[in-house]
């Protein structure tokens, strides 16, 4: 649908709605960033990424200031919740005879949430509590929508944030010697072969009309040089 650099997300939501029929969307798939839900949701069902769940919970225990030897029983209580053994291949699989099973899976996660819930005191893990309050519902959107629809949509982000990695590696290993405005312009090059592959061979396609380039002047500079070779 298209990429924003350095764009508020009430912006972005402007720009979506005027290239899609925004009240037929379905999911938000999202890492749970700030201002994301607030201004997209709508009337979408949020499916928060599990690969994110898991990444970021150390990260707010840290910062309610418990260090990593004192995180790993509520590290590993997160990790018991049963939505958190489930793959995208694990989904795929499902089939009707399957339901009972997985009713049986969101209510032991949300049982799983409650008892992790209580082991934060929020006095305690104001942030880390907060956190998880916000993630219990989103993270199972993807079974509920099984059970409503018998679809399977992700679990996961992975799918953009495999392109975006590879838009990482191009800006270190090039863009971090440009300008801004060149490191600006070196992205959108770099979107448009990732995530607009068919533009690009359009672009570069030999048969493709370009403007005829006239050269009209040349200058040559040089100067001594007191190296020795």
């Amino acid at each position: 649908m298209g990429f924003w650099i350095d764009t508020e997300w009430a912006q972005i939501r402007k720009e979506l709605e005027e290239r899609v029929d925004y009240p037929k969307l379905e999911v938000l798939f999202c890492d749970g960033g700030q201002g994301i839900e607030e201004n997209l949701l709508h009337a979408m069902k949020p499916q928060r990424c599990q690969w994110h769940g898991k990444r970021e919970f150390p990260y707010f225990l840290y910062a309610d200031g418990f260090k990593k030897a004192e995180q790993q029983s509520l590290v590993e209580k997160l990790q018991a919740v049963p939505v958190r053994t489930l793959t995208q291949a694990d989904v795929e699989k499902l089939r009707p005879e399957d339901r009972p099973l997985v009713e049986q899976m969101v209510a032991k996660t949300k049982h799983g949430f409650e008892q992790l819930l209580q082991a934060l005191d929020p006095q305690r893990y104001p942030r880390t509590r907060t956190y998880i309050e916000n993630l219990m519902e989103p993270v199972t959107t993807f079974l509920k929508h099984w059970l409503e629809n018998d679809e399977v949509i992700p679990l996961t982000t992975n799918a953009i944030e495999n392109a975006f990695s590879r838009v990482n590696n191009r800006i270190k290993r090039v863009g971090r010697r440009w300008s801004e405005a060149g490191l600006l312009n070196w992205l959108k090059v770099t979107f448009y072969k990732i995530f607009k592959s068919e533009l690009w061979t359009k672009l570069w396609n030999p048969e493709s009309e370009f403007p005829k380039i006239k050269l009209v002047s040349l200058q040559i500079s040089w100067r001594w040089s007191n190296a020795i070779t």
